[in-house]
């Protein structure tokens, strides 16, 4: 079940980080940011998903670690 909630915290954390530029884009652009405020709503609820499934939760210094682990399947 580990696994499962470090991929849905990684996927999360890659979903709210692209959201917010698009936020950005559209804001400037003049179009109401519909898709980037969903990313950053699913990215938001993905991460605390997966930090109250975790026992004890995630730290922010446990994120690059997390990321290795996830992208190297170790």
């Amino acid at each position: 079940m580990a696994a499962y909630t470090d991929l849905i915290m990684v996927l999360g954390i890659l979903i709210l980080a692209a959201g917010f530029p698009a936020a950005v884009g559209a804001f400037s652009a003049g179009r109401p940011p519909k898709l980037a405020i969903f990313a950053v709503v699913v990215g938001g609820v993905m991460i605390l998903y997966a930090n109250s499934t975790k026992p004890g939760g995630y730290r922010v210094e446990d994120m690059p670690q997390l990321f290795v682990k996830v992208i190297t399947g170790a």
